[in-house]
């Protein structure tokens, strides 16, 4: 069965928990910021006059809107250009302020029955992962691997850690979060071979931790996506056993820009053009980057891999490769459940805990993937 829809949302509940103890204490400007955005929605629509953002027949949130003029409109540093990430020390503020932002803009969810820190052995070193056992689920529970976003170059487990525990408590499953080698110091195939050996090793010791290991899948948002695509592509080329599902957010498929949302989306919106000609080269060098792994959308044949479930923002420029993806794998006969969240920009899953939207697209399809690789499996059975 394959579904398209735009998903319009209402509005969400947020609920309030406390703070895992591992967890930063939020700065003052982290904790204003946090308040700003507790705002009702009415108010942010009464600071904008009334004006709304439409384009491509979507409307943009409110808050988001108003978050992105604030941040256009800050004062930005005067001399020359400054790369940041041009030094160790640089990197290491982007990607700490990164995991910052991330935590704090979503939402703290369940405790979890238990979490495991583990060294996955890979062939370029050791590979951290966390697993996330959710309470209250009765097992054995379906494992999605899951790989962080933010352009292979930031993101860490600690960055998406409301995020997955998020995702284990509404789908009822073990999620095993992925530390990946991050660019430039580990450019292609560095985070590749780290998410093919993080797999593997989790669908040989699922049951170990309390998984099922006919209920094996991978998933991952924006860059994370792509490497979950990529496990499921290198499993079947090598003749092992695929994924059963993926879950995929706003993944990147193409490194081609023919898309209208590139020319719609491409300043303003969060993840912009400008972003993206930063990041390609120092992840892929001189490579191609139109070769499959890089561009799945670009392979030969996409049939044998798994169901997916695929969800793009409306107000993103990979929206639309997104789609694309998502309509070649149901030509070549793959089961899609498509979505794409009008109302949001990239990364939506990092601001659940301040964005209505954010949240009921963080829930909704964390519960429909629950539901929908547990109907896979046992259909796969009665087969």
């Amino acid at each position: 069965m394959s579904r398209f829809v735009t998903w319009t949302l209402g509005a969400a509940m947020m609920v309030a928990a406390p703070i895992a103890a591992a967890e930063p204490a939020p700065t003052p400007a982290e904790t204003k910021l946090v308040e700003l955005l507790s705002q009702p929605e009415s108010w942010f629509i009464e600071q904008l006059g009334g004006k709304r953002v439409v384009v491509d027949s979507q409307t943009l949130d409110p808050k988001i809107q108003y978050m992105l003029a604030r941040d256009a409109a800050a004062p930005k540093p005067s001399g020359p250009p400054v790369d940041p990430g041009a030094t160790p020390e640089g990197r290491a503020a982007l990607r700490e302020g990164a995991d910052r932002s991330w935590t704090f803009r979503t939402r703290v969810t369940a405790p979890m029955a238990e979490t495991l820190d583990r060294e996955v052995k890979g062939r370029g070193g050791s590979i951290p992962v966390r697993v996330y056992k959710p309470a209250r689920a009765a097992g054995p529970l379906p494992v999605l691997v899951y790989f962080h976003g933010g352009g292979w170059m930031t993101g860490s487990i600690a960055g998406s850690d409301r995020a997955v525990r998020l995702m284990a408590n509404e789908a009822k499953a073990i999620v095993v979060s992925v530390q990946y080698r991050l660019a430039p110091e580990n450019p292609y195939p560095a985070a590749w071979d780290d998410a093919e050996d993080a797999f593997a090793w989790a669908a040989a010791n699922a049951a170990s931790f309390g998984g099922d290991p006919a209920m094996m899948a991978v998933g991952g948002d924006s860059a994370g996506g792509n490497l979950a695509i990529s496990v499921s592509g290198r499993r079947l080329a090598a003749g092992q056993t695929p994924p059963l599902y993926q879950l995929l957010y706003y993944p990147a498929v193409d490194m081609g820009r023919d898309y209208p949302s590139w020319t719609l989306f491409g300043k303003g919106y969060g993840l912009d053009v400008g972003y993206a000609d930063y990041a390609v080269p120092r992840v892929f060098g001189t490579r191609d980057i139109a070769q499959p792994e890089i561009s799945p959308i670009k392979a030969k044949s996409l049939r044998g891999m798994p169901a997916t479930i695929l969800s793009t923002a409306g107000f993103d420029i990979l929206r639309d490769a997104g789609r694309a993806y998502a309509t070649r794998l149901e030509s070549e006969g793959v089961s899609v459940i498509y979505l794409n969240f009008a109302s949001l920009n990239h990364s939506f899953l990092q601001a659940s805990g301040v964005v209505a939207d954010a949240d009921r697209a963080a829930t909704d399809t964390a519960r429909i993937f629950g539901v929908a690789i547990r109907s896979r499996a046992a259909r796969q059975t009665t087969d």
